[in-house]
């Protein structure tokens, strides 16, 4: 396990090896080495080689951990292949984690027990990369260049579609799934949907519930193969 990780960080720090910050590739293989190992006590990883994940037909990006509930995939693969920015892609993660400890700890407090859960922080490692990029929006330094923090993250299988929707095809692939999350919607909650009345603007009962506000256009099996279209920007989804 600890050779498999040790390889895993060199391949990471290589990737960033034009950009590392502070540290030479030497100190952030051992930094990254030491994140994986810690998550690792909470979260037993199976190297993945040869896998790959389909980002609903943007691209495919490598796997390159099991874990007890879903597989990870790095985040820098995830921003090459859906033109994302580095640092903009790291910016999501960074703020996705915050999300995931506040429910987590809300989570833990509702359970009353003492102790703290790790299910939803198991979706996001910050792998401790600490590098810069050329940003061209970011307000210049003294010395005039432009740039912004960067790094990489492990993130699980479950995070690709907020990935997806956060990212720059974020509306081509809302778009393309708002009927497979139709009929997700009503699958999950229709009880509640039905149990829940829709008011006009006014405030009158217009005599629908929730649920038939999430009736979909198209069939469940039609509309997963929108949703796992990728690109396509007409009505059709020829890509013309």
């Amino acid at each position: 396990m600890n050779t498999s990780l040790q390889e895993f960080a060199e391949h990471v720090v290589a990737r960033h090896d034009e950009h590392l910050l502070d540290h030479g590739p030497d100190e952030q293989i051992k930094q990254v080495t030491e994140k994986l190992k810690h998550f690792a006590k909470t979260t037993p990883l199976v190297h993945l080689t040869g896998k790959v994940v389909d980002f609903a037909g943007f691209c495919e990006v490598p796997l390159h951990f099991d874990g007890p509930t879903d597989k990870y995939w790095l985040l820098s693969d995830g921003a090459a292949g859906t033109g994302w920015p580095i640092h903009k892609a790291v910016a999501w993660a960074e703020k996705a984690f915050g999300y995931a400890v506040e429910e987590q700890r809300r989570m833990d407090e509702e359970r009353g027990d003492g102790r703290l859960g790790y299910d939803l922080m198991r979706d996001y490692l910050d792998l401790g990369v600490n590098a810069i990029v050329d940003d061209p929006e970011a307000k210049p330094d003294a010395g005039g260049h432009r740039w912004s923090h960067s790094g990489d993250w492990l993130i699980s299988c479950d995070r690709i579609s907020d990935f997806l929707a956060s990212g720059p095809w974020g509306k081509e692939f809302m778009d393309n799934s708002m009927d497979a999350f139709r009929h997700a919607a009503r699958e999950i909650f229709g009880d509640k949907l039905r149990q829940s009345p829709v008011h006009g603007p006014d405030g009158t009962p217009t005599g629908q519930s929730a649920y038939d506000l999430f009736e979909p256009r198209l069939s469940k099996e039609e509309a997963l193969r929108r949703a796992r279209r990728g690109p396509a920007f007409d009505e059709d989804g020829d890509g013309r």
